[in-house]
């Protein structure tokens, strides 16, 4: 389709914008992009908009369908009586506005409003529309508007998702009203926390079959020891055996069973059947291979979990066994279990992703006939059990005064359990991608579908507050990736390269009151993995809402003779490196970083700074000093650095290129912990870190992240 028609258009960008698809962006060169008609009505039809796609790219005539086709769905948009979301903060005046067609309303004028609260207590009010302040008026479609502002009924909220309900001349309309304080969860003035980063895969331990839970804890121990507050790792969730990236998950509210610790199931007192198999040589043989396999294997590790798993279930859920009131209650706190363990099940049967599923097994529509009873049993007792493993391993931390640090993935993979059971929440024909940029010039296509905006704000965004309080169960502290997405996400439609992709725009707003009351009522921080191109309102509205940051010294070591080092402040959680990028001993090894390295220590000030034979662990003790010195209320240290690691855990934009996601460490736990020189540059952290709290105290600093 070529640019013959510029005014039809340009009124197809101008109503596209209003649906949320952005009119373009600047990319890392400081040049406009815009989308093409193609990629506009391609985001379209992924949105659900009320448009022949082929038909508008065919013709002019289609074209001029399409426009009209969305200037009418607009109007009805428009003159909605209420909108799905009303957000309340901190107590704020009632931000209820009501369109009100003349000659459409109620008799007299007068509208009942009933509020919901979330304890199932009701608040009620008669209000004169008449008397309400007047906001808008105006004349749409044939039809005369006014816009008037309404109080909620009642005094204050509390915090949490209630529902408003207006009674329009006998019509009901109903909005989600979200209830947050003004920020998330806050660490103390004074805090300066440090841990350790890790993904689990990559533990080595000298019991078990492989990296379980209780490594963390371990790795807590051993931290606790020297003054650590952190145990941090990435995501933990379900996972295909084919996929291994931690980042594209079967659910983003579901665990990975493969990180058990098997031999600690309460169950395996009463299953003979399941010792006997632990006992077996060949078993034994098994996890030996799997603790002590040079590169991590965790779909071997869930394949061998989920043997035992199918010996224990049946001893779990014995008469008398899954009557337990905990698990009852675990159940009616957790009702998605159920269908993601019928949905395992199905998808062991039939052997191929959902979307080649038989109709009535794609639409949802299960039968007892369709799946093994056994292998959804399993999958229900894996959960329960994760669960109650998660929970003691944050106790166990928490008991000690630490925190555990989750991740929580942008997105999911597209043949998981998310997108299955709320598929009309997904826009299917686009994938969440990004913009070419300094190290991927043809853009990235991360191949998950995003979440359409308006069937979040329909549902009041249940999906982000159930997968954030899945988290926020049992964390401390949560990173949300590509916190950008709180704002919008880079779409690419289907059969097109990401350098055709534009962004889509998110209800911001609505989207952090959902973090703030999951926070405030977990006590859980917040991090927002806010790296790379970020437009300054992003980071506007983590401060706004006291978000806290990512600080990675590799983006932040002075690039060049003249550049300065910018350390970070009050408001960002400190690592040297991440996941995707270069470890310290890789990034050292080159003679740029090394001397990036070299001048980022002179400017700090460093001490060791004259010694020219300075070795690789010398200048990462001095970089990890003068992180631990700042104002930053966490500091997170890389394992991999600590045994020189040289190879990323993942180079993004690679699959079969090389091995991602698989990389261990060398030695165990134990073996590090008893590394005198480890132990020194820990002893250093924690003196930098104490010693920076000190002078916050002294300093009477109190700031928080100013809003």
């Amino acid at each position: 389709m070529t640019d013959t028609r510029p005014a039809a258009l340009d009124q197809l960008q101008l109503q596209a914008a209003a649906l949320g698809v952005e009119r373009g962006y600047w990319d890392v060169s400081g040049s406009w992009n815009e989308p093409g008609p193609e990629t506009t009505l391609a985001v379209l039809g992924a949105l659900g908009a009320p448009v022949d796609v082929d038909a508008a790219l065919a013709s002019e005539a289609g074209l001029a369908a399409a426009v009209q086709s969305l200037g009418h769905h607009l109007d009805e948009l428009a003159l909605a009586p209420l909108g799905p979301v009303v957000t309340v903060v901190d107590q704020a005046p009632s931000p209820v506005e009501l369109v009100w067609v003349t000659g459409a309303g109620p008799a007299g004028g007068r509208v009942r409003l009933t509020l919901r609260l979330e304890d199932g207590t009701d608040r009620f009010d008669d209000v004169d529309l008449e008397a309400c302040p007047l906001v808008g008026a105006g004349h749409t479609d044939g039809r005369d508007w006014q816009r008037r502002r309404l109080p909620l009924p009642g005094g204050a909220l509390p915090v949490g998702y209630h529902e408003l309900e207006v009674d329009l001349g006998g019509r009901l309309h109903r909005a989600a009203v979200l209830a947050a304080p003004a920020h998330v969860h806050q660490p103390g003035p004074h805090d300066r926390l440090w841990g350790a980063f890790a993904p689990l895969y990559s533990l080595r331990a000298d019991h078990g079959w492989g990296p379980d839970l209780s490594d963390l804890d371990h790795l807590g121990a051993w931290l606790h020891r020297h003054g650590g507050k952190v145990v941090g790792t990435l995501p933990l969730l379900a996972a295909f055996p084919d996929q291994p990236s931690p980042y594209t998950p079967v659910s983003r509210r579901f665990w990975n069973e493969a990180y058990l610790q098997v031999e600690a199931l309460p169950e395996l007192e009463g299953s003979p059947a399941a010792q006997a198999w632990l006992a077996d040589p060949r078993t034994r043989l098994a996890a030996a291979e799997l603790r002590h396999a040079p590169a991590a294997a965790v779909d071997r590790q869930a394949a061998l979990v989920d043997q035992v798993l199918d010996k224990l279930a049946p001893t779990f859920f014995s008469p008398g066994g899954a009557t337990d009131p905990e698990f009852r209650h675990w159940i009616d706190e957790h009702p998605l279990v159920v269908d993601y363990a019928r949905f395992r099940a199905v998808a062991h049967r039939q052997g191929s992703p959902w979307l080649q599923w038989p109709e009535p097994l794609r639409e949802g529509r299960i039968e007892p006939a369709d799946y093994d009873l056994r292998i959804a049993a399993r999958h229900l007792y894996a959960q329960w059990s994760m669960d109650r493993q998660l929970a003691r391993t944050a106790r166990g931390l928490a008991r000690r005064g630490q925190l555990l640090y989750l991740d929580l993935p942008v997105g999911c993979a597209p043949e998981g359990f998310d997108t299955w059971i709320d598929r009309p929440a997904y826009a299917w024909g686009a994938a969440v991608g990004a913009p070419p940029d300094d190290f991927f010039a043809a853009g990235q296509n991360w191949g998950f579908p995003p979440v359409r905006p308006a069937e979040a704000r329909a549902e009041g965004h249940r999906l982000l507050a159930e997968c954030l309080r899945h988290h926020m169960a049992h964390a401390g502290m949560l990173r949300l990736d590509h916190v950008m997405g709180l704002h919008r996400l880079f779409w690419v439609p289907d059969g097109m390269a990401a350098t055709a992709g534009t962004y889509v725009r998110y209800p911001t707003d609505e989207q952090f009151a959902v973090v703030a009351i999951e926070s405030s009522r977990s006590g859980c921080l917040v991090v927002g993995e806010d790296l790379g191109t970020v437009p300054d309102e992003v980071r506007d509205a983590m401060d706004r809402h006291r978000v806290l940051r990512s600080y990675v010294a590799e983006f932040a070591l002075p690039h060049g003779p003249d550049g300065g080092f910018a350390r970070p402040d009050h408001r960002m959680v400190a690592t040297i490196d991440t996941h995707d990028t270069p470890p310290f001993a890789a990034y050292r090894a080159d003679p740029d970083g090394r001397g990036q390295v070299d001048r980022a220590l002179r400017q700090a000030g460093w001490s060791e700074t004259s010694d020219a034979d300075q070795s690789e662990l010398s200048q990462l003790r001095g970089l990890l000093e003068v992180l631990a010195d700042s104002d930053a209320p966490a500091v997170l240290v890389a394992l991999d650095d600590l045994v020189a690691q040289t190879e990323p855990q993942n180079v993004p934009g690679t699959s079969t290129e090389r091995p991602n996601w698989v990389l261990r460490l060398p030695v165990t736990l134990s073996e590090l912990a008893g590394d005198p020189e480890v132990d020194q540059l820990l002893a250093s952290v924690q003196g930098h870190r104490l010693a920076s709290h000190q002078r916050a105290v002294e300093q009477g600093q109190d700031r928080g992240i100013e809003p």
